[in-house]
């Protein structure tokens, strides 16, 4: 079929000029009509950017295009649709469909597509801007308006007459042009009325487990607690439970109770009643229609149940803004309840009795909490070994972490320049010694007197030197650990006299150190008790108590400020303790609430931030 027509005037065509031209289209045959003009107008009207008519083929399993009307050259009615979806079958099935869509550009559209009645496997698909989100209802009406192809002896039968749909149109743009959700239910109430000539039409909105009147045509104000408004909400009650119509009088096999309507159409004095439930996309009742004929009978109401479908989400949302701040509440706490305690969705709502129940366990129970501190093994018995001259340590013979008895050998130094010095010294006294007894054979005093004074100062440096070879060695003063110096870091190294080479502690009065955070200072209370566990057995927990703390912070890089406190040991120290050792305590402080405990610091971190 070739696709090639005609376009119509871009002069922006009025609603009801391009419904005439659309109807005048219809009339022809499928393979006379012009697809392409037929898009050209169906996108005017839809305010779309982008409408094709396409068969689908389901021999080839493939779609073809009969038209297209778009504002780009590239566009592809199938390039939109979102994935997942078989909208094609849906709105088979329903009449249209609709649903939102990304193109592979990323442009964001409100797709809409419609089978054409009367066409075998022919669809509408219309790529609404989402600017026009608020007017889509009105837009699907109005394309619902123009995909009847079905030949007039059909029509009659099948579909509602198209004055009555046309006037469902305009009742619908009527109701959604209202800003308040009385003035849109008044103009339900009354539009209908006047259309169908109906003696009585009310809207009740569902609130709970009944039906509250929200409208009555021709009244702008009623009393809510008169006997007449009661009536009319006891003859919505039927609708609301069997979710669909109900009519009055009923066939002899229905088992509805449709007493109430009965009531009120007698109070009316009419010859029936019927009350129509308004639905959402999902089925659930929001609104019931109370009508009641006067003169003629009630028409057919499937283009009414196709109005109030599209007019539903608007009155909903007029709805919850006219709501107090209460109301919402209310209204929001009921559509809790009904998700949580319904049939509905039973692996959510088991999660979500979980999460509350984890969140009453957060709010009303208790931990243990504990302090966090960095701990070392220390004793006061220590002992330094340092250098007692100038030189180079010659041999190393213990290192860090070894257990030494008394007179044990640890450390030798370099003695070869102080062996040097002693056999230099050894000389000068024997020289000295030789003119002294000279110088005194010779009976001269004074040259004596220099003498002996320059043997006496040898002597004295070849005590030192002789003192130094004995100091060479240094041995350790009683048993005990070394707890500083690494053999590799002291092999070779000068030293000066006085320099740290070994600190040896006694495995006994032992206590623990510990660095505790100022931000947790406020928590600790004397003779709090706690356990450490060190590193070399992080398996075995030691119990401790704070004995002292020492009220001078100190700074430790990135921790920050911490205070050094004392910790005494409850048990006897094991053959494995060793001065030195490190590893993490945690010292008990109480139970405090569990949601306290995991949100105390980010809480002190925000007061920091927010205070003034």
């Amino acid at each position: 079929m070739s696709v090639a027509s005609s376009t119509p005037s871009s002069t922006a065509l009025d609603a009801r000029a391009l419904i005439e031209q659309l109807q005048q289209i219809r009339r022809r045959s499928p393979t006379e009509l012009d697809w392409n003009l037929y898009c050209e107008l169906m996108r005017q009207l839809c305010k779309a950017s982008h409408c094709a008519v396409v068969q689908r083929l389901p021999e080839a399993n493939s779609l073809a295009q009969l038209g297209r009307a778009s504002e780009l050259s590239t566009w592809s009615p199938m390039q939109t649709m979102p994935p997942g979806i078989d909208m094609l079958e849906k709105a088979l099935a329903q009449g249209y469909t609709q649903a939102p869509a990304q193109d592979p550009q990323g442009q964001t559209w409100l797709v809409l597509v419609l089978a054409l009645q009367g066409l075998v496997d022919y669809f509408l698909i219309l790529n609404v801007k989402t600017q026009e989100r608020g007017q889509l209802n009105e837009l699907t009406l109005r394309a619902l308006l123009c995909v009847d192809f079905r030949p007039n002896s059909t029509n009659a039968v099948a579909l509602p007459p198209t004055a009555d749909l046309r006037a469902m149109l305009g009742l619908a743009a009527e109701v959604m042009q209202q800003p308040s959700f009385e003035a849109a239910c008044l103009a339900l109430v009354n539009g209908l009325a006047v259309s169908w000539e109906l003696l009585h039409v009310s809207l009740g909105w569902i609130d709970g487990e009944r039906a509250v009147v929200a409208a009555i045509s021709h009244l702008d104000r009623f009393e809510r607690d008169t006997s007449q408004t009661q009536r009319i909400e006891a003859a919505l009650l039927p609708a609301v439970i069997q979710g669909g119509e109900v009519w009055w009088p009923t066939p002899p096999e229905s088992l509805t109770d449709t007493q109430a309507l009965a009531d009120f159409a007698q109070h009316m004095g009419v010859p029936s009643v019927v009350a129509v439930p308004m639905r959402d996309a999902q089925g659930a009742t929001h609104a019931v229609l109370l009508l009641a004929p006067g003169s003629k009978d009630i028409p057919s109401l499937n283009e009414l149940l196709l109005a109030l479908e599209l007019m539903q989400p608007h009155l909903s949302e007029l709805r919850e803004r006219s709501l107090s701040l209460r109301q919402r509440a209310r209204l929001g706490l009921r559509i809790v309840s009904e998700g949580l305690f319904g049939p509905e969705q039973p692996l959510l709502k088991l999660a979500g009795l979980i999460l509350v129940a984890l969140l009453l366990y957060l709010t009303f129970g208790s931990w243990q909490y504990r302090v966090d501190a960095s701990a070392q093994l220390n004793t006061d018995s220590t002992r330094l070994i340092s250098a007692q001259f100038d030189g180079r340590i010659d041999q190393v013979h213990a290192t860090a972490g070894d257990l030494v008895k008394a007179g044990d050998l640890l450390v030798s130094l370099d003695t070869r320049d102080l062996l040097q010095q002693q056999s230099e010294l050894s000389a000068e006294i024997s020289k000295g010694e030789g003119e002294v007894n000279k110088f005194r054979a010779e009976r001269l005093l004074a040259e004596t007197e220099i003498a002996q004074a320059r043997l006496d100062q040898s002597l004295a440096k070849a005590q030192r030197v002789k003192s130094y070879l004995e100091q060479a060695q240094g041995t350790a003063p009683f048993e005990g650990v070394i707890v500083e110096g690494e053999k590799k870091d002291l092999m070779g190294a000068p030293v000066k006299k006085g320099d740290r080479i070994f600190r040896l502690a006694k495995v006994e009065g032992l206590y623990m150190t510990l660095m505790v955070s100022e931000r947790d200072m406020r928590h600790l209370t004397p003779q709090a008790k706690g356990e450490v566990a060190l590193l070399s057995h992080p398996n075995v927990n030691i119990p401790v108590r704070i004995a002292s703390v020492i009220p001078v912070a100190q700074v430790k890089g990135q921790d920050g400020n911490q205070f050094m406190v004392k910790a005494e040991l409850i048990e006897a120290p094991q053959a494995w303790w060793r001065p030195g050792m490190t590893g993490l305590a945690r010292i008990d402080v109480g139970d405090k609430n569990i949601a306290w405990i995991l949100t105390h610091r980010l809480v002190d971190r925000l007061r920091l931030m927010l205070w003034w």
